[in-house]
């Protein structure tokens, strides 16, 4: 009996780990933590001599980016653009963060080589980072899976939100809906980036010696 149970105990399958994404297709409102390819953000180009006046306004590509914007903000947006798509609402713009291929990212950027560096990273430890995970192919609106990411929490960018949903009804042409995080990873998103921009600069560290400071001790 008990060769029976441990023959039973060392064939039941490994426990299945939970999904982290979803796909995304065309028709769905904009999610937090949504994950687009290839959105344009306009960006103005100003006159030698003249740094007032703009002289052209050119398309800049974003092969991959991250919506940061309030799911509920995007949740009322959409609501309202039911009856017109290109409703001026009260969320004018779309917030979004640049992300790049992990693995790219910790061979080319100087400020993150090395593996001191790159392990808190993965383990989404640094406070600037947010690492996420490879995207199977069944999680992909475009069918194709994803690489592992990296979100720089200080790239940001925004488009505004008519816009966005215009780039987004282009078809099968650039860009494409991919995928988004599930709860609670979207959540987690959401607390690092937002611990992140709430941060507050010190004039002095708390571990800083007082024999590093400029200023003289008061006597008392």
């Amino acid at each position: 009996m008990a060769g029976d149970a441990a023959n039973t105990a060392s064939a039941a399958p490994p426990p299945t780990e939970p999904d982290i994404y979803l796909a995304v297709r065309g028709g769905e409102r904009l999610y937090q933590g949504e994950i687009v390819e290839k959105v344009v953000e306009w960006v103005p180009s100003y006159a030698a001599g003249a740094p007032d006046a703009v002289s052209t306004v050119s398309p800049m590509q974003y092969e991959i980016a991250v919506v940061v914007t309030q799911d509920c903000d995007l949740a009322q947006d959409w609501s309202k653009r039911q009856a017109a798509s290109t409703a001026e609402t009260d969320l004018s713009c779309v917030l979004l963060c640049r992300a790049v291929i992990a693995e790219s990212a910790f061979v080319s950027d100087e400020r993150i080589k090395g593996r001191d560096l790159q392990k808190p990273i993965r383990n989404n430890k640094n406070e600037r980072y947010q690492y996420l995970a490879k995207v199977p192919t069944a999680a992909d609106g475009a069918a194709q899976g994803h690489e592992a990411l990296l979100v720089d929490f200080k790239s940001l960018f925004t488009i505004r939100t008519t816009e966005i949903y215009r780039q987004l009804r282009a078809g099968n042409s650039p860009p494409r809906r991919r995928f988004r995080l599930k709860t609670p990873w979207a959540e987690h998103l959401q607390c690092r980036f937002t611990g992140y921009h709430a941060r507050i600069g010190l004039p002095r560290d708390h571990f800083m010696p007082e024999t590093r400071r400029a200023d003289p001790p008061v006597v008392r």
